[in-house]
């Protein structure tokens, strides 16, 4: 897990306990004082290793307030930001009567997250495309060279296996990608747990849902994270 924050200029327009009092009230995981910082934080959860998810933390100083969140290679900088933006407003909202910000300041950063989530889009969507349309394209070449084969005489027997084998793999292609994605393996492993009686032996469902290990685990630390199931201590 990696960490961000964002800066919004701020000024502290009187004293932070009756702010502390509002945000008790407001599920926060820990309010807490440092050096005259109220800091404001919000934990999800532990990851398989037992160490707390970070979701994010609020400092409110004399002169700004930060916002600092965590990401995850999987759940880029981006999206994470895109999620979790309307949270961070709802804060400013809740303190506007302890803190006069400057409204450029915040501006400025969601400016910077639209532009960066059209880039992604447009990017992501196009390479998708462009992807896509190859694989299909070449699938169905070799969908209809395989029909001509099955036409053809027992001399061509080679030829044949060998557009099937070449047809298949392409088909295996498409499905990976469109394969198993973040949600689909949520649900999937939380349906799992719930017919094991609350367990899970990963490596027996990675084999039984042609899943890595790796990504069985990935999807663990997300039902985790997102609060659907917690981890068990022996």
């Amino acid at each position: 897990m990696s960490e961000e924050k964002i800066i919004v200029s701020a000024k502290q327009k009187k004293p932070l306990k009756g702010l502390a009092s509002l945000f008790s009230g407001l599920g926060f995981t820990k309010i807490s004082y440092v050096k005259n910082i109220l800091l404001v934080e919000k934990i999800k959860g532990q990851d398989l290793t037992g160490k707390p998810y970070l979701e994010y933390r609020v400092e409110f100083a004399e002169d700004s307030i930060k916002f600092i969140y965590s990401f995850s290679g999987k759940n880029s900088k981006v999206a994470r930001l895109l999620d979790l933006m309307p949270t961070f407003l709802n804060i400013l909202q809740v303190a506007e009567d302890y803190y006069e910000v400057t409204p450029t300041s915040i501006f400025s950063h969601i400016n910077s997250l639209l532009l960066e989530t059209s880039k992604i889009i447009d990017r992501d969507a196009l390479e998708f495309s462009t992807q896509l349309t190859e694989l299909q394209s070449r699938h169905n070449d070799l969908g209809a060279k395989y029909d001509d084969l099955v036409r053809s005489s027992e001399a061509n027997t080679r030829i044949l296996l060998e557009c099937e084998r070449k047809r298949d793999e392409l088909a295996k292609k498409l499905n990976q990608l469109s394969g198993m994605g973040d949600e689909l393996l949520k649900e999937s492993i939380y349906n799992w747990i719930k017919v094991h009686g609350g367990t899970i032996d990963v490596r027996e469902f990675s084999k039984a849902n042609s899943v890595a290990i790796s990504r069985t685990e990935e999807g663990l630390n997300l039902l985790i994270r997102d609060g659907y199931i917690r981890r068990r201590f022996e």
